[in-house]
């Protein structure tokens, strides 16, 4: 799993990195790395995103994260991470004015819940779900900055099943902070 991170956030990062000159022209990307606290016992999630901007605000955002990195497991299972996928499409206001430094955004999408998944005990089985929510970038200098964002994952799957074993749907909110470059 931290292999697949860690690649997936060098990818992201990499268009970013490169650039060859300085230019006036609105950024076209973003890409940041969040942690965060969660409801339902689902503790701390952490992971990397990217998102393609156009001129009008319209954006499309990738994240590869987990849920549940410092909660406990139990006889069953040795811990409840689970991880998270999400492709969602975001609009951001204000994003013609690159010399703005506040930038509020909404987000949503399709999100994938993988790696522990009580669906058939014993095995992990991958679970369809949404994500919708938003939050403010806002950039200390031209390039870097803080990303404060909201989501609420919910899907029809059954995840958690011995930690919430009469719950046939679980969804939860996570508060995340975020350092985001562009």
């Amino acid at each position: 799993m931290a292999k697949l991170i860690a690649t997936v956030a060098l990818l992201l990062m990499t268009p970013i990195l490169v650039r060859a000159q300085d230019t006036d022209h609105p950024p076209r990307g973003l890409g940041y790395v969040y942690a965060g606290g969660a409801t339902h016992s689902m503790s701390l999630t952490a992971g990397v995103g990217g998102e393609i901007l156009s001129s009008t605000g319209l954006g499309a955002d990738l994240e590869v994260g987990a849920a549940g990195l410092t909660t406990g497991g139990d006889a069953n299972y040795n811990s409840y991470i689970t991880g998270i996928g999400s492709a969602d499409a975001s609009y951001h206001y204000f994003s013609k004015n690159t010399e703005r430094r506040i930038s509020p955004f909404a987000a949503g999408g399709y999100t994938i819940l993988f790696g522990h998944n009580a669906v058939l005990v014993g095995k992990d089985v991958k679970t369809n779900g949404y994500n919708v929510g938003g939050g403010v970038d806002v950039f200390a200098t031209k390039r870097a900055g803080v990303r404060f964002d909201v989501r609420y994952y919910g899907h029809g799957g059954r995840i958690l099943k011995n930690r919430y074993p009469d719950v046939a749907e679980f969804s939860f909110v996570a508060f995340r902070v975020a350092f985001t470059f562009r």
